[in-house]
């Protein structure tokens, strides 16, 4: 999901802290969710490389040093 669908990322963590309990408003949310899916299954990111310019990514690897104990 958050490599390949960073659209629904939010949603899913969202939906994923009421597994153990879920309501019958989260289960409308999770359809909503499901259907939401359906209706943007045939759109996806092109990227045709015909243009003079590049794909370009950014990061911050810097957190990581946060987590590395020294």
């Amino acid at each position: 999901m958050l490599g390949t669908r960073p659209d629904i990322a939010f949603a899913v963590i969202k939906m994923s802290q009421f597994l153990a309990n879920p309501s019958q408003e989260h289960l409308d949310k999770a359809k909503y969710i499901f259907h939401y899916l359906v209706g943007m299954q045939n759109y996806c990111v092109v990227f045709d490389g015909k243009k003079s310019e590049s794909l370009q990514a950014f990061t911050d690897l810097d957190w990581a040093s946060d987590l590395v104990k020294h």
